[in-house]
């Protein structure tokens, strides 16, 4: 009989939900389930339409209730033989839930652990607190990169009960084409992202407007989120182009078409963006933050610069980039991306820790 699992999410888009869709795929060796938010959720899932449920929720305390309530009758429902929480918010809901079905096993996966912020110290020390009586209901805690395992660790979080398993991505088949010309004779730099403070999008295009070189055209996808009333200026010239939300499945083309992927990122728990990037053979430029550094090897798949508000080191590089330095990095980071990110190991490291869960 298979082990039955079921999935816990919140809010699940984007980088979540990527991870998610894979993790759903292993139906053919678990009986998955899943439960999340039905707003801001996506909608499309590998498995059948009767192993999802959606539960009412706006994100924040006076949602919970509600939300554990929801989720704590899904589980009397299926009675799982593991319950995996995805993100900060889902481990909230799905633990205190666990509490009333003490037989079921519980892993747990921040994607990126809250006290890591860049929020007020008190915050972290509240974030922190809360995982440390949490982790008393978890059996297994996966942290995608040795940068969230050791703060993890640091703040004082079971190291028994803590594995790091690398997010991947599967390797595709076909390439779309990319619906714009960029081009040839210049360097093209491509920026994916939420232009959000973490993403470091605001930074990045304050260092640009100061690079006097007119062989390079950066590319954004992605566009504004509601954070302290901030936004981006989303205006073209002819050094940049602001092309929107672009869904994922048509990704592919950008990867291709560009020569070099930019991360200005002020944290970062894993990076898909730059395993994306890797996938298509496209060296990375990113900030010394959070795990791009266990990503990115300078001199072999891509460049690291010390993230410093004026932008002196990323403008240093930009200034010194060549079409030549950058192809003599492609093979390096198509390389990286097979040895250690591919979904196919990701699925194979996550498959023990459900199994193990069960048998321990």
């Amino acid at each position: 009989m298979k082990i039955k699992v079921l999935n816990i999410g919140e809010y699940v888009q984007g980088g979540v939900a990527t991870y998610l869709y894979s993790v759903l795929s292993l139906q053919a060796k678990f009986d998955m389930y899943a439960i999340m938010s039905e707003s801001k959720s996506e909608r499309i899932w590998p498995i059948e339409a009767s192993h999802i449920a959606y539960y009412p929720y706006i994100r924040g305390l006076a949602g919970m209730p509600s939300a554990i309530w929801a989720v704590k009758r899904k589980i009397a429902e299926i009675r799982p033989d593991v319950i995996y929480c995805h993100s900060t918010w889902a481990g909230v809901i799905g633990r205190v839930a666990a509490l009333f079905s003490p037989s079921c096993r519980v892993v747990y996966n921040a994607h990126g652990w809250a006290f890591l912020q860049d929020v007020a110290a008190w915050k972290c020390k509240i974030y922190a607190f809360v995982e440390r009586m949490l982790a008393k209901r978890t059996d297994c805690i996966i942290n995608v990169s040795e940068f969230e395992y050791n703060n993890a660790v640091r703040y004082g979080l079971p190291r028994d009960k803590m594995v790091v398993i690398y997010n991947g991505s599967r390797d595709s088949a076909s390439i779309n084409p990319c619906p714009i010309q960029m081009d040839e004779n210049k360097i093209n730099l491509l920026f994916v992202g939420r232009f959000d403070p973490q993403k470091g999008v605001d930074f990045l295009l304050k260092a640009y407007e100061r690079l006097e070189r007119a062989d390079i055209h950066l590319y954004l996808i992605g566009d504004n989120v509601v954070s302290k009333g901030e936004s981006v200026s989303m205006v073209d010239s002819e050094k940049k182009s602001f092309l929107g939300w672009i869904p994922h499945g048509e990704m592919s083309g950008y990867y291709d078409a560009c020569d070099a992927v930019i991360m200005p990122s002020r944290w970062e728990a894993f990076g898909l963006v730059c395993i994306e990037a890797m996938k298509y053979g496209k060296p990375v430029i990113a900030s010394d933050r959070g795990a791009l550094p266990e990503l990115v090897h300078p001199g072999e798949n891509g460049w690291i610069f010390h993230f410093d508000e004026m932008g002196e080191d990323l403008l240093a590089c930009l200034r010194n980039l060549t079409k030549d330095e950058i192809k003599t990095r492609s093979d390096a980071a198509r390389r990286c991306f097979l040895e250690h990110f591919t979904e196919h190991q990701m699925l194979e490291r996550t498959e023990a820790v459900l199994r193990e869960a069960v048998e321990s």
